[in-house]
């Protein structure tokens, strides 16, 4: 599976889906920062900065290795496999 191409925002940032049905985002067939961009053009400052936006580039600094591993610190789970890392604070 590839981070840039396949994985949706709402699945990377780990959003319920319930959230994510109402999310203008999930609603088109344009990346978030676009949507973002078409809703409020100031609100794309904060997209140039999320992990979504960064791992999508073609020209990502990040490795896919390094974006699951940020995503798996957040308690975030895109691979279908439980993060050992990330430990639940009960």
């Amino acid at each position: 599976m590839s981070l840039r191409s396949e994985w949706p925002c709402w699945e990377i940032m780990g959003c319920k889906p319930e959230a994510a049905a109402k999310c203008p985002a999930y609603q088109s067939d344009k990346p978030c920062w676009e949507v973002m961009r078409e809703i409020d053009t100031c609100s794309f400052n904060i997209c140039k900065d999320c992990l979504v936006y960064i791992a999508k580039q073609k020209n990502s600094i990040f490795s896919k290795e390094e974006i699951l591993s940020i995503l798996c610190q957040k308690g975030i789970d895109v691979t279908g496999h439980r993060c050992t890392q990330y430990k639940t604070v009960t």
